[in-house]
C-alpha cells in the first residue's frame, strides 16, 4: 500500500479544478492506497482579512477571480455566488465529523461543501447551511453527524489538520516558479502552509511531494517513486453508468476525463450557469430539484 496525505480544502478552487484527476486515479489504483485526508483551513475568518467584510458585496469579486481558474482547470465556478463563505474552518470541522462515521461518510460531505461552492453559489460556512447541504447522503447518519459537527472530538481533529498543514516540507518550501497554481508554500494569517491540494506518497521505496495545480502523470510519477511498479495493470476508466454507480455527481469535465461519454438516460441535470451539471436521481431528490 502506499500512504497518500492530501492537503485539501473545500474552497480551493485549484483543489476543485484536481478533482477529475483524482477521481480517476483513485479510481483506477484505489485499492493499491492507504489515503489521509488533511482539512487545512484556507481562509480562518473573513473579517479579520478583509476591512468591512460584506460577504454579499464580496461575491461578484470572488466569483470572478474563481472564474479565471476556471479558464485553465475547465471545473464550474459560481457564476451566481450569492455570498462569500466567511470562513472554510466549519466545512472543514464538518468533514472531520463525517469521518468519525467513515471515509466515505467524509468524502461525500467534503463533496457536498464543495459542490454548495462551486455549483450552487451558496456556500455551507455555519453549522445550519453545512446541516442543510448534507442531507440525504446515504452513508452518513443525520442525527449522529449533527452532534459530532459541535463535538470537541471534531474540533480537535479539525485542530490537528490545521496545524499539520503548517509544517510544509523542504519539498515546497524550496519549490520556484510563478506559473499559475503552482504549488510552493504559501502564507496564510502569518502561518507558512501547504497549498491546496498538496499530495504526498509514501512508500517502500520513497517519497514524492506533487503540489498544486498538477497533470495526472505527475501522481502516477509519484506512486512509482513510492513504490516501483505501482502504476503496471490499472483498472480500465469507467463506463458513464460505472462512474454514476460509484460518485451520485459530475461535471461534464469529470465526465470528459473520466469516460469520455455523456451522462446516462436518466441523470438528472443542473445549469449552474455556464454549462450542466449531473445528479443522480436519487441525489437530486435528496438536493430538492
Amino acid at each position: 500500500m502506499i500512504e497518500v496525505t492530501e492537503f485539501t480544502d473545500p474552497a480551493c478552487s485549484w483543489a476543485w479544478g484536481t478533482e477529475p484527476k483524482l477521481r480517476l486515479l483513485r479510481w483506477r489504483f484505489d485499492d493499491r492506497f492507504a489515503w489521509r485526508t488533511v482539512l487545512g483551513g484556507l481562509i480562518g475568518d473573513m473579517n479579520k482579512r478583509v476591512e468591512n467584510f460584506d460577504p454579499v458585496r464580496m461575491g461578484p469579486h470572488q466569483s470572478k477571480y474563481w472564474r479565471e481558474v476556471y479558464k485553465l482547470t475547465g471545473m464550474s465556478y459560481p457564476v451566481h455566488l450569492e455570498w462569500m463563505l466567511w470562513s472554510t474552518e466549519p466545512a472543514g470541522r464538518a468533514v472531520k465529523a463525517a469521518e468519525l462515521q467513515s471515509d466515505e461518510a467524509a468524502r461525500r460531505v467534503l463533496r457536498r461543501m464543495r459542490e454548495s461552492i462551486f455549483i450552487y453559489g451558496r456556500p455551507a460556512d455555519t453549522s445550519e447551511r453545512i446541516l442543510e447541504n448534507a442531507r440525504g447522503i446515504g452513508v452518513l447518519d443525520e442525527d449522529r453527524f449533527a452532534r459530532d459537527l459541535e463535538s470537541d472530538v471534531a474540533v480537535k481533529a479539525f485542530r490537528e489538520d490545521w496545524e499539520e498543514t503548517r509544517r510544509p516540507n523542504d519539498y515546497v518550501i524550496n519549490l520556484q516558479g510563478d506559473r499559475p497554481g503552482i504549488g510552493n508554500v504559501k502564507e496564510s494569517e502569518g502561518h507558512r502552509r501547504f497549498a491546496f491540494p498538496t499530495l504526498i506518497f509514501r512508500g517502500p521505496d520513497g517519497e514524492a511531494t506533487v503540489p498544486g495545480w498538477c497533470e495526472l502523470a505527475e501522481y502516477e510519477a509519484a506512486m512509482e517513486t513510492a513504490e516501483r511498479g505501482s502504476t503496471a495493470n490499472p483498472r480500465n476508466d469507467p463506463s458513464p453508468d460505472e462512474y454514476f454507480s460509484r460518485w451520485p455527481t459530475a461535471t461534464q469535465k469529470e465526465l470528459d476525463v473520466l469516460c469520455e461519454g455523456d451522462a446516462p438516460d436518466g441523470t438528472a441535470t443542473y445549469d449552474w450557469g455556464e454549462g450542466t451539471f449531473y445528479l443522480t436521481p436519487d441525489e437530486a431528490k435528496a438536493r430538492g430539484l
